[in-house]
């Protein structure tokens, strides 16, 4: 059940939704892997593989770098040029 945050509009909330959605489309066109949010939805993990062609192959994915942000957004400041 999603519950209703008090002190903020449903406008905003659905503003915040639509831009983190498009935020993290972005990660994913400049080759980023969008994990998901931690327990607790404190951060969110993004993934960086050597060779994303190989994302069904552990052995030949390569290194990965792993990244932790607060949301969508400001990975995508972040790590998008």
């Amino acid at each position: 059940m999603i519950e209703r945050i008090d002190g903020i509009s449903v406008n905003k909330q659905r503003e915040y939704i639509n831009a983190e959605n498009k935020t993290y489309d972005d990660l994913v066109k400049s080759g980023y892997t969008p994990q998901g949010a931690d327990e607790g939805f404190k951060t969110v993990c993004v993934m960086k593989f050597e060779h994303p062609e190989f994302y069904n192959n552990p052995v030949k994915r390569g290194k990965c770098d792993v990244y932790h942000f607060k949301n969508w957004q400001e990975a995508a400041e972040t790590l998008i040029p």
